[in-house]
């Protein structure tokens, strides 16, 4: 039986007159993944799609199992020692935390709740971030 998955990440993205490389030196952090424009998705792949803007993205490190309240504390712990850094950046480009939510149906465990709190709705409010949530609903099988 599958259990539910939480993913939670930082992401700045429409940047163009800075690099990957700048950023992670200015916040002092290793990006997880990052997309750079131009090149392919899959580069195994010569039919792979090519990204159309630079992306730097951080995770909240944990595990995907654990539930959103840890997920956004460990994130938010990130984000507020680098507050200052975050600024400036905040106020330029795109910056975003994305959510997404895994529900396998008939697992015999209840929706993850997603809560945003005093501290949450304090440093959004002062960075500026936007928020997106996917929820996705699949089935209990695993194939």
């Amino acid at each position: 039986m599958r259990k539910n998955e939480i993913t939670l990440s930082f992401s700045i993205y429409q940047f163009e007159d800075i690099t990957h490389d700048d950023i992670t030196h200015l916040l002092g952090i290793k990006p997880d993944r990052i997309y750079i424009k131009g090149q392919k998705r899959n580069p195994k792949n010569p039919k792979s799609s090519v990204i159309n803007e630079n992306v730097w993205i951080i995770n909240s490190g944990l595990d995907k199992y654990s539930d959103f309240d840890r997920h956004m504390s460990g994130l938010l712990s990130i984000l507020e020692s680098k507050k200052d850094a975050l600024k400036p950046i905040c106020k330029k480009y795109h910056c975003e935390i994305s959510c997404g939510i895994f529900v396998y149906f008939d697992n015999e465990e209840s929706t993850p709740w997603v809560h945003m709190d005093a501290r949450y709705n304090n440093l959004i409010r002062e960075l500026d971030i936007q928020f997106d949530l996917d929820l996705y609903v699949l089935p209990n099988q695993r194939k």
